[in-house]
């Protein structure tokens, strides 16, 4: 049983960061998240064409255009090619990570054969990959909320070359649509995203482990 073993651990392993991928993949790029953040911020009155500079910006950084406003300048736009290719990789990643997850699940489905031990299997690696993922999202979380200034040099810092992310808010249109503040709220929300859908994995989980439990007394019965 020493696959399985190593199988549950890689599967709890791989499961937060499944987590925060897609929740990342489905925060950043709402449409009416960043519409809110523009009006708390005033930035739709600063800067009246927000929106559509906005949809361009993200069009581009989702690969679907190869185009940029022209009101930023070459800096912004090398930043945002790097932020592109970010998204690229973290895509890459995350179709590997589902197709990984998928083939551990159904090879040790193979070994266990019973249906009663694969849903326990499954069950255990969703409640345990579940309140890690937790774990890790509550850390994000009081991360972002009392320290926002480390955690986003941090991360920049670890995605892009030195030099490449900062902007002057008077002369560089980016800081003026993409202040700090909006960042640190998309963090927040991307934190507590990956938690409630961490809550949701455990009680599935849960579900599983309990009729996986039901099982076994009917057979031994």
């Amino acid at each position: 049983m020493k696959f399985i073993t190593i199988s549950k651990f890689l599967l709890i392993i791989i499961l937060p960061v499944l987590l925060f991928l897609l929740v990342l993949s489905l925060a950043g790029f709402n449409d009416s998240f960043f519409q809110k953040q523009f009006d708390k911020y005033g930035i739709s009155k600063s800067i009246p064409q927000s929106g559509l500079l906005h949809e361009m910006i993200i069009n581009f950084v989702k690969g679907n255009s190869g185009e940029l406003p022209g009101q930023l300048n070459e800096r912004e736009k090398e930043h945002l090619a790097d932020v592109r290719n970010a998204v690229r990789v973290s895509t890459i990643i995350l179709y590997i990570l589902i197709t990984l997850f998928v083939m551990l699940l159904i090879a040790s489905s193979f070994v266990l054969k019973f249906n009663s031990y694969i849903m326990n299997f499954a069950g255990k690696v969703l409640v345990f990959g579940g309140f890690l993922t937790i774990v890790l999202a509550a850390a994000l979380f009081f991360l972002i909320y009392f320290d926002f200034d480390a955690a986003f040099e941090s991360l920049h810092v670890s995605l892009f070359r030195q030099g490449t992310y900062t902007f002057d808010p008077a002369k560089e249109m980016i800081v003026r649509l993409y202040p700090e503040e909006l960042f640190m709220d998309l963090g927040l929300r991307i934190s507590k995203g990956v938690f409630f859908a961490s809550a949701a994995v455990i009680v599935i989980g849960m579900l599983l482990m309990l009729k996986s439990g039901k099982k076994d007394k009917n057979i031994s019965k």
